[in-house]
C-alpha cells in the first residue's frame, strides 16, 4: 500500500475514534489499541467487566460502520 493510503487510512481510523462516545473510545483504545485484558481495562474504567464487554462491541461496530467495513475485519 502506497505511504499516501496508509496515511489516509489512518486519518480516516483516527477521525472515526474521535466521532466515537468517550466510554466506548476509552474501551476501544484500552483494549484494541493498548492490548490490555478485559478485566484490566474494566479496572481502568472503574466497571464491570460485562459493561466493557458491551461498549467495546458497539464501539467496534459503529467503527465498523463508519469505515464502511462489514467484514468483521475488527479484533
Amino acid at each position: 500500500m502506497p505511504p499516501r493510503a496508509r496515511t489516509a487510512d489512518l486519518l480516516a481510523v483516527q477521525d472515526a475514534l474521535a466521532r466515537l462516545p468517550e466510554e466506548q473510545r476509552a474501551a476501544v483504545a484500552l483494549v484494541l489499541i493498548e492490548g490490555l485484558s478485559y478485566k484490566e481495562a474494566a479496572h481502568i474504567m472503574e466497571v464491570p467487566i460485562g459493561t466493557l464487554t458491551s461498549r467495546l462491541a458497539r464501539g467496534r461496530e459503529a467503527l465498523q460502520e463508519m469505515l464502511g467495513e462489514t467484514t468483521g475485519a475488527l479484533p
